[in-house]
């Protein structure tokens, strides 16, 4: 009999406004619930996030990561934050520092991005990957994420958080990136410069591009919102000369290669040593790289925990899903910084809303699941519920805790 995966979910509700109900204690719970006592004294805990770039503070709050870096420390773990080296030197500047996390943060694969493991894979025209040495030398992983979108598969969880941020930068940006292109989806030999300034023209998000150096025309699929499932206008505008198509199965082989990358991360721990976190919190509709401030279209939902891969993530979308887009801030977002579908009440996901009919975003878990990577059926069991709290007797006292200045 099949097991069903428990995913441990704190609300950012609380029943009464007192610390014995703050996400906090919420999130002692779902550690405790995870049960750390798998990690041995001296094991090599490697807490992968993203640490942002420039001035994108929108990511796990620092004062979060501390609270798990400790939770691993009374287990006699060794822990330490790790990202790629930019965001790593970076770091600082928002806040991330050895002495605010309480541990080392390392490079995740060396300070030159040089220190991988190339890992053979079983997905068409990719032969291997190169994983970042530092995440493969610890003994446990913690998979701790920011939860938002992305243009590419609309959806950066947990999957995301190993499948490109465990790799160096050339297999994260070109090879697991690029592999949109490995479908044909028109023809080259057809293709002008000319040709594509038309279909770019119409565009309303500019995806039709073209190389100078390369002298070749591509579609970036980041920015393909596939026109919201309408008549796709750059498909119109080739007026089939060169077969320009707008596919789904470009756009769902990113998806693949990102569960294919991840299970070849997940494979190289011990399963009882790996840990999944999703914090829905500051929910915005791109990727933490654009390292700049962005207005969050959802509203904060709270804190998902498993060690299920699969699990974590479909119970992320599930809840992101209930709690909908937030319509006051969407309505005043110009369509040059993001495009919404016209059809808010059309049966998508509100990921799907916002990137495109296309970008499915439980397909990864899909994939996932069809790897062994975990189930998309799921327990959801929720700690500390607003009524659970509100029924509690509150301490009598409840603020400024600490000692006295007075």
């Amino acid at each position: 009999m099949t097991t069903i995966p428990e995913v441990y979910y704190g609300s950012n509700i609380s029943g009464r406004p007192s610390m014995f109900a703050n996400m906090t204690k919420k999130l002692d719970k779902i550690l405790e619930l995870l049960d750390l006592s798998t990690i041995e004294k001296k094991d090599k805990v490697a807490v992968k996030m993203h640490l942002g770039f420039n001035e994108g503070y929108q990511t796990v709050p620092v004062f979060f990561v501390r609270r798990v870096v400790e939770a691993i420390k009374k287990q006699g773990g060794f822990p330490f934050v790790t990202d790629n080296p930019t965001a790593v030197y970076n770091a600082v500047y928002r806040g991330y520092t050895q002495e605010t996390c309480g541990c080392p943060i390392i490079p995740i694969a060396g300070v030159k991005d040089g220190y991988v493991t190339k890992k053979e894979v079983d997905i068409e025209g990719i032969e291997s990957l190169d994983a970042a040495g530092a995440l493969l030398d610890a003994d446990v992983l913690v998979n701790l994420t920011h939860s938002k979108g992305h243009g590419s598969c609309s959806y950066g969880g947990a999957f995301k958080n190993i499948a490109l941020g465990g790799y160096s930068g050339p297999t994260r940006w070109q090879t697991i990136h690029g592999v949109v292109q490995r479908d044909s989806y028109f023809d080259e030999e057809k293709m002008t410069k000319e040709h594509l300034e038309k279909l770019k023209e119409v565009c309303p998000r500019n995806a039709p591009a073209w190389d100078d150096k390369k002298k070749k025309a591509s579609l970036v699929f980041y920015e393909c919102d596939q026109c919201h499932g309408g008549e796709k206008l750059c498909v119109k505008a080739d007026e089939g000369k060169t077969g320009w198509s707008v596919n789904p199965e470009n756009f769902n082989s990113f998806q693949e290669l990102m569960a294919v990358a991840a299970k070849t991360i997940l494979d190289s721990f011990d399963a009882a040593k790996i840990f999944h976190l999703n914090f829905l919190l500051d929910i915005t509709a791109f990727c933490d790289c654009y390292g700049m401030s962005m207005p969050a279209i959802i509203d904060d939902i709270g804190i998902v925990g498993s060690k299920d891969i699969v699990a974590v993530d479909t119970a992320s979308l599930d809840l992101i899903a209930e709690q909908g887009l937030n319509e006051s801030v969407i309505r005043k977002i110009p369509e040059q910084y993001m495009r919404v579908n016209p059809d808010l009440s059309t049966k998508l996901h509100p990921w799907q809303l916002i990137h495109g009919p296309l970008k499915d975003p439980y397909n990864v878990t899909k994939y996932g699941e069809a790897r062994g990577l975990g189930s998309s059926k799921y327990k959801l069991i929720e700690v500390l519920s607003a009524e659970e709290t509100a029924a509690m007797e509150p301490p009598k006292h409840t603020f400024e805790s600490g000692p006295s200045f007075f």
